[in-house]
C-alpha cells in the first residue's frame, strides 16, 4: 500500500514538473513576435523574363520562343504589380520595422510606406496559433479617397516560415476575395508559390500561375499559367543559371509540344 502512494506521488510531481515546463515555453513563445514569413511567400519572382524580349545574335536566329515566355510573364506582372501595388509595397515595408505586443497576444507592425504620390499607413498584425501564425493587413489612406482599416489581405504561415497561405482583397472601392496565394520554402531549396483567381463567379476564377524551383535538370524552375476562360495552360520551364528553356502552348503553336530556346534565347530544337 506504502509502495503504492509513493508511486502515486512521484508520478504526481512528474506530471506537474512537466505542466511546468510546458507553461514554461508557451509564456517564453508568447513573448517572443512570430518572425515575418519571407518576401517569396508573398512574392512572385518575374525577375528572369521581366527584362524584355532577347535581340539577335545572328541573321538566321530567331527568338520567338523565349518572347512567347516574356510576353505571359509580362502580363501577369502588370496584372499583380498594377492591381496589388499598395499591398505588396506595404507587405516589403514590413521587414524595416519592429513589432510591438498588443493585449490580445498578438504583435503589431506599425509604419507608413508610400506608393506613387500617395502614403498609406500600415497596420500588419501577427499572432501565434499553436504551430501556425493569424496575419492581418489593415491599410488606411488620408485626403482623395480615403479610407480606414481595410483589410486588404489576411494568411496563415507555419511557424518555422515553411509554407503558408494568403488572400489578397481586391481593393476598398471593390472588397471582395481577389488572389489567393499558395506557398512553401523546403530546408532542400526547393520552393513554390501559386497565385489563383479566387475573384467570386468571375469569368476567370480558378485561372492561376505557379511558379517552382526545383532540384531537376536540365531545367531547374518553372511557371505554369493557366487561362479559364481559354481553357489554356501554358508551361515554361528554364534553367535558372545558363538561362535555357522550353514552353509549351497548345493555344500559341496548336499542339502539346515543347519548343526551345538557347543559352543566348535563340529558338532552337528541343533536345
Amino acid at each position: 500500500m506504502k509502495k503504492h502512494i509513493k508511486t502515486t506521488l512521484v508520478l504526481a510531481m512528474i506530471s506537474s514538473l512537466l505542466l511546468l515546463s510546458m507553461a514554461g515555453c508557451e509564456k517564453e513563445e508568447m513573448d517572443k513576435a512570430p518572425e515575418l514569413p519571407p518576401m517569396s511567400s508573398f512574392i512572385m519572382d518575374f525577375s528572369d523574363f521581366i527584362e524584355g524580349t532577347t535581340k539577335s545574335y545572328a541573321l538566321n536566329e530567331t527568338f520567338k520562343n523565349r518572347n512567347q515566355a516574356v510576353a505571359h510573364i509580362a502580363i501577369w506582372n502588370t496584372v499583380i504589380f498594377l492591381h496589388a501595388a499598395v499591398p505588396v509595397a506595404a507587405f516589403i515595408e514590413a521587414f524595416n520595422h519592429q513589432p510591438v505586443p498588443q493585449h490580445d497576444g498578438s504583435w503589431k507592425w506599425s509604419y507608413e510606406v508610400t506608393v506613387g504620390m500617395n502614403t498609406y499607413t500600415a497596420n500588419l498584425f501577427g499572432q501565434g496559433k499553436g504551430k501556425d501564425v493569424e496575419w492581418k493587413m489593415y491599410i488606411s489612406k488620408t485626403g482623395a479617397g480615403a479610407y480606414s482599416d481595410f483589410l486588404w489581405f489576411s494568411g496563415n504561415s507555419h511557424i518555422g516560415g515553411i509554407e503558408g497561405t494568403w488572400t489578397l482583397y481586391k481593393s476598398p472601392a471593390e472588397n471582395i476575395p481577389y488572389i489567393g496565394i499558395d506557398w512553401f520554402n523546403h530546408v532542400d531549396g526547393t520552393s513554390g508559390i501559386n497565385y489563383t483567381n479566387i475573384i467570386p463567379d468571375g469569368p476567370e476564377n480558378g485561372g492561376y500561375i505557379s511558379h517552382g524551383i526545383t532540384g531537376e535538370t536540365p531545367y531547374n524552375a518553372f511557371y505554369k499559367i493557366y487561362n479559364k476562360g481559354k481553357d489554356n495552360l501554358v508551361v515554361i520551364n528554364w534553367n535558372r543559371t545558363t538561362g535555357a528553356g522550353q514552353i509549351s502552348n497548345p493555344l500559341h503553336f496548336g499542339d502539346d509540344d515543347f519548343y526551345c530556346w538557347s543559352e543566348a534565347g535563340a529558338d532552337i530544337s528541343c533536345p
